[in-house]
């Protein structure tokens, strides 16, 4: 009995408890079913299918596109600057002026060269082809000249030479005869002036004891005396002429005339006269040769080449002329390109020299901004999957953000150190917002695939291990589905698992939602 009524009261109060759960339960559930009675507004999107790209990020810095430094092309003091660090510069801009001293006389130089050629040219369309026909004209003349010559050396070489040792011959004997005559006239000139010497030593010698015995005066000792001395030098020279003709004494004229005579022999023995006709026969033949170089010269119209050569000689000099103004025009230092003076090298009063001086410092330097260089490095492996004129974007800390670059150099070198390799890309800026040395970011593609599934990004939930969750559409439910996916590019995400064609995808709210959720989707 007692135990039965100490259990009533347990079975009721359990039976109160029960009660009480069911209650809770049935109040949830009508909370639930009043929830759920309003649905939930969601926007969606479909699949679509696309190229999806991959892209690496690499860090690196901007530099100048182009950095030029200025040299002198004319050595010489600089006289002036026109630009200063900092100022923009467009292509021609002139920056400096050099002193153009020898510039200006070589300028002077070549202008007398033209002038000088132009004038020879002038001369030889004027003359050269009257020149040439005379000297057709010349050689013809000079051709039966050589040919007469030649007729009359055959007629009368021979009878001229042997006339010529005719002639040596008499020549010769007369040569002796003379001597003979001079031989005997020497010594009847030795007789007299013997015969005068000893009359005049007589009557010396008488005068003489007279004018000791005082029976003359001294005048006529004197006198005697005088006389006696003038033929004992008479005799002395008669005696030195007659010497000359000794036998066996050689006489100029004789051993001159005996040479002649010997050589008109030798030319007799010799058969000269052919010599004579070779010779003339040879003029002839050159004469010829030349008639017929005047010949060749005046039917190839040869005064045309020397204009030719003429108007060469016109060209080169206004070539050269050409040079050397520019050269002086080089005085004047121009900026190459558009850009900004970075650096100046050189003050007023600086002597400029030519970059190939090993001491030589430039003017100015330049760099281009209108257009940068972006430079990183990247390893090999990903090197190997760009090529030049593929297209980066490029971002700056300083929230400049996708400039589109285009990839220009690839280094054929790999650094051994990190193996990576140099590259550049070309990036515009128009603005000025960029500025050489600017830390910068590089996204580059290292490859794509065609006709994949893409999603947008906020419709993927809880990305984790290659994985994720999407809500979609079922009916008016909502329904959690998990799908594989690849990479992330553009706000966009690559769908690994097939999604069947034309199914729902959630893109917002889904904080709001589970599965099973009520939604309506929103109308555009």
């Amino acid at each position: 009995m007692s135990n039965k009524y100490i259990l009533k009261p347990s079975i009721a109060t359990h039976l109160k408890a029960q009660l009480l759960w069911v209650f809770v339960i049935c109040c949830l559930s009508v909370s639930s079913v009043v929830a759920q009675s309003t649905p939930i507004t969601v926007s969606t999107t479909t699949a679509r299918r696309g190229t999806f790209v991959s892209t690496k990020d690499y860090t690196g810095h901007l530099q100048p596109n182009a950095e030029v430094k200025i040299f002198a092309n004319v050595a010489g003091k600089v006289i002036s600057l026109d630009a200063k660090v900092g100022q923009s510069v467009a292509k021609g801009d002139v920056l400096a002026q050099s002193d153009p001293k020898e510039a200006t006389l070589a300028v002077i130089r070549a202008e007398s060269a033209l002038s000088s050629a132009q004038s020879q040219l002038t001369t030889t369309e004027a003359s050269a082809q009257a020149r040439v026909e005379s000297q057709l004209a010349n050689a013809q003349e000079t051709l039966m000249a050589a040919q007469a010559k030649l007729v009359e050396t055959k007629s009368l070489a021979e009878m001229r030479i042997r006339n010529q040792l005719t002639q040596a011959e008499t020549t010769y004997q007369s040569a002796i005869a003379s001597i003979e005559l001079s031989k005997t006239n020497a010594q009847q000139a030795l007789e007299r002036a013997k015969t005068e010497l000893d009359k005049n030593k007589l009557d010396f010698d008488r005068t003489k004891a007279l004018h000791e015995k005082q029976h003359v005066s001294d005048s006529n000792l004197e006198a005697a005396e005088q006389r006696f001395k003038v033929s004992q030098t008479r005799y002395e020279e008669a005696v030195v002429t007659a010497e000359q003709f000794k036998e066996g004494a050689t006489h100029p004229s004789v051993e001159k005339a005996k040479a002649e005579l010997a050589v008109a022999q030798k030319i007799v023995e010799s058969r000269g006269w052919e010599r004579e006709i070779a010779s003339a026969e040879s003029d002839v033949n050159q004469a010829q040769a030349n008639l017929s170089t005047a010949q060749k010269l005046v039917k190839a119209k040869s005064w045309e080449r020397e204009i030719e050569i003429a108007k060469a000689a016109v060209k080169q000099a206004t070539e050269q002329l050409k040079l050397v103004q520019e050269q002086l025009s080089d005085a004047t230092l121009k900026s190459p390109i558009d850009g900004v003076i970075a650096t100046q090298h050189l003050s007023v009063g600086d002597y400029a020299q030519l970059v190939s001086a090993t001491t030589a410092k430039p003017v100015f330097t330049v760099v281009a901004v209108d257009v940068l260089k972006a430079e990183w490095n990247m390893p090999a492996g990903d090197a190997s999957r760009i090529n030049n004129g593929d297209l980066v974007l490029i971002s700056t800390d300083s929230s400049i953000r996708n400039i589109v670059g285009t990839v220009a150099f690839i280094s054929p070198t790999v650094n051994r150190d990190n193996n990576t390799v140099l590259v550049h890309a070309t990036v515009p800026n128009s603005k000025n917002s960029l500025k050489p040395g600017t830390a910068m970011t590089a996204s580059v593609k290292t490859g794509e695939r065609k006709n994949v599934q893409l999603l947008p990004l906020r419709s993927v939930l809880n990305i984790q291990n290659g994985s994720g969750t999407i809500f979609i559409v079922e009916g008016n439910l909502a329904r959690t589905k998990q799908i594989n996916v690849g990479g992330v590019h553009s706000g966009e995400i690559e769908v690994a698992s097939q999604l069947t064609r034309g199914t729902q995808v959630i893109v917002d709210n889904q904080h709001r939602l589970q599965d099973g959720t009520q939604v309506s989707i929103a109308q555009d």
